[in-house]
């Protein structure tokens, strides 16, 4: 039974479509961790989202999400909200807006203070008595907070400003720092405690607190970070890890991720590929990133918004995969939906860039927020023959079958087959396969009478709101017996 090689994978869109057009959308591949098996790695579909809040929050938009010390805060639209556990969202101010997302931090139970960066402005809230004060006016790109003192960025001046300790309400115009180790001036920071990450056009560096006085915050000598950067919301942290889209003297494009102090890049040259087209369409300095871990798997999410994309890094495998929103109208996909997370109440809380919903995202949920299908796709590697024709007779997909609902889409779930002939450049007409009523745990996926082509590219997409599983791919597995 001979295994088609490499039907299992992520995507990987190469200049030349010959040489390969793979894709994987709304999947994600996961090893199967036994010692020795006949089977690899399976593709495991991506969570689907279902509505938390019953009642949508008057302000349009997901911006910011943080979940600490008991208590969830959500921005929405212009709007600061606290979530309960009772799914409810109570709007507590209104502060200034713009298109790009907004954070959030805490300075802990001492304090009791959130800084806001939204429109510009950075905000002080304090929880016990629900007074917000604007603390500085367009000063504020983002923000974070290192021993119990705020930070705040300004990525047009690339002035660094600090707050009193444990005082979110008072900055100290003296208490700032201008970049003067290389030319270009910050553009984007994060805390990776004990550190500050400070990232400009081509170069970075690493503050601290060093405890000095009148000013605590110093640089760390001898560190200059090789890549400045291209999208400064794609900067992101994660167990310890710094992960951004790069940007210097050569070039633009690279995802690195950082352990310690030395960034490697993560991106393939087939996501470069992908990167390089979206900057020559659209641009990639808007690219936002959103990081969650579910079922043993952390991902990096980038979105595009002008170029209308998602990709994926599983830190886990090391593979980047698509994600996206089906567009019926357009044949193709759109952003995919979350722009914000955060972990709350036992659940993966998420909120897109146009609703005022917050939804749960969890790989029980088998449709988009809106009840629409999440269509996955996965194109296989190329296979050719440059020589003679291939007799192709059967494709079969190992699927896991029989998980049919009782009633409605998915009680009867169909697997949709095409394949291209001329390396991924035009396809065929699509043919169904199914995959089992409730209970047909050992229905077969397959077509056949597939031709004899030079070369050959398959593509299975799925619709239905069931968990699609995917183990492996069999090409003229046509024993006597298969059916």
């Amino acid at each position: 039974m001979p295994s088609y090689p490499g039907f299992v994978g992520g995507s990987a869109p190469s200049q030349s479509m010959i040489a390969t057009s793979e894709r994987t959308v709304n999947w994600y591949s996961e090893k199967i961790g036994t010692e020795g098996p006949q089977h690899k790695s399976a593709l495991y579909p991506t969570p689907g989202f279902a509505g938390w809040n019953p009642i949508a929050a008057a302000d349009l938009g997901g911006r910011a999400a943080l979940s600490i010390d008991n208590r969830t805060f959500v921005m929405m639209g212009a709007g600061l909200y606290q979530a309960a556990a009772a799914m409810t969202l109570t709007k507590l101010q209104t502060l200034a807006q713009d298109n790009n997302l907004a954070q959030m931090v805490y300075n802990g139970p001492t304090g009791g203070q959130l800084c806001i960066a939204t429109g510009t402005n950075g905000y002080n809230y304090t929880i016990a008595t629900n007074v917000l004060t604007t603390v500085l006016v367009g000063e504020a790109t983002q923000v974070g907070m290192l021993d119990e003192y705020f930070l705040a960025l300004n990525s047009v001046t690339g002035k660094l400003r600090l707050s009193n300790l444990n005082d979110g309400t008072t900055w100290d115009p003296t208490q700032f720092a201008l970049r003067s180790a290389q030319p270009d001036p910050w553009l984007a920071m994060i805390i990776n405690a004990p550190d500050i990450w400070l990232l400009g056009e081509q170069t970075g560096d690493i503050w601290y607190d060093a405890g000095t006085s009148p000013f605590p915050l110093a640089a760390r000598q001898g560190l200059t970070i090789p890549y400045g950067i291209a999208a400064p919301f794609s900067l992101a942290v994660t167990g310890g890890e710094v992960f951004w889209l790069t940007k210097n003297k050569d070039g633009a494009g690279l995802v690195v991720r950082a352990n310690g102090y030395n960034p490697q890049p993560i991106s393939t040259v087939e996501l470069a590929t992908a990167l390089s087209h979206y900057q020559r369409t659209s641009t990639i300095a808007d690219a936002e990133a959103l990081v969650y871990q579910q079922e043993g798997h952390t991902f990096y999410v980038l979105r595009f918004p002008a170029a209308n994309a998602t990709w994926a890094y599983d830190l886990t495998t090391g593979q980047w995969a698509e994600r996206g929103k089906w567009n019926s109208l357009r044949g193709d996909y759109d952003i995919w939906a979350p722009r914000i997370h955060t972990y709350a109440f036992g659940q993966h809380l998420t909120g897109d860039a146009s609703t005022g919903t917050l939804s749960v995202m969890d790989i029980t949920n088998g449709s988009e927020l809106d009840g629409t299908a999440i269509r996955r796709l996965r194109r296989g590697p190329l296979l050719i023959n440059e020589h003679q024709r291939l007799p192709l007779r059967r494709f079969e997909v190992l699927v896991e079958t029989g998980l049919g609902l009782q009633s409605g889409q998915g009680s009867n779930p169909q697997m949709m087959f095409r394949a291209s002939s001329d390396g991924g450049k035009t396809f065929g007409n699509e043919r169904s396969m199914g995959v089992g009523q409730v209970g047909q745990y050992r229905k077969r996926a397959f077509v056949t009478r597939l031709g004899s082509p030079r070369m050959w590219v398959p593509e299975i997409s799925v619709s239905d709101p069931v968990p699609y599983r995917i183990i492996d791919a069999y090409l003229n597995n046509d024993y006597a017996g298969a059916a």
